[in-house]
């Protein structure tokens, strides 16, 4: 269960290991911002894909409208933290400040993500609910089971914690893993 001081990865732990975990092709478990103007050349970064030096930019996408890779960057309505891999996969959404949106509707996302199968939906890291860019800055394939069910029941906890009177804080720090070069996430 999520409380005040637990961190996502505490609360996860407890929702059991592996609750989250999915699998190419596995149907049991698995299967507002606007997009920023074109962006310049980033700065070059060194390292390696396992320890490479991230540099962070205010535009996360390249001029193909894919995310940079070894980039930190911030997104949607409250400015949520973000790291890209190598490959230019979100591997990192945290913030130390969880927030409910200030906006009464949804805003329409892009449902085009990389690596998606069928099945798949586009899967906010950051809900709606907490102001989260609706652009693939902030989302990822995920399968529609793990989006409606197991990762809502995360999201429904936080927004049941900042909706306490008073409002608790929420801390989130979600890893996201991919196996091999594969753009769809196996695990978060």
């Amino acid at each position: 269960m999520l409380t005040p001081n637990k961190t996502l990865s505490e609360a996860l732990q407890d929702a059991k290991d592996g609750v989250l975990k999915f699998l190419k092709n596995d149907d049991e478990v698995g299967k507002g911002t606007t997009k920023a103007p074109k962006p310049s050349k980033p700065p070059e970064t060194k390292g390696t894909p396992e320890a490479p030096n991230k540099t962070f930019v205010d535009n996360p996408f390249d001029e193909a409208g894919k995310l940079k890779p070894n980039v930190k960057y911030k997104a949607g309505e409250h400015q949520y933290d973000y790291e890209t891999d190598h490959l230019g996969r979100i591997e990192n959404f945290s913030t130390d400040d969880l927030k409910l949106t200030t906006r009464d509707e949804r805003l329409p996302h892009d449902a085009n993500t990389p690596g998606k199968e069928s099945g798949d939906h586009a899967g906010h890291l950051a809900g709606d609910r907490f102001g989260g860019s609706p652009e693939i800055d902030n989302l990822v394939s995920q399968s529609s089971k793990v989006n409606l069910s197991t990762y809502k029941k995360i999201e429904n906890e936080w927004a049941r914690v900042l909706q306490a009177k008073p409002p608790k804080h929420v801390t989130v720090d979600v890893k996201i893993k991919y196996d091999g070069d594969s753009l769809r996430p196996s695990s978060f």
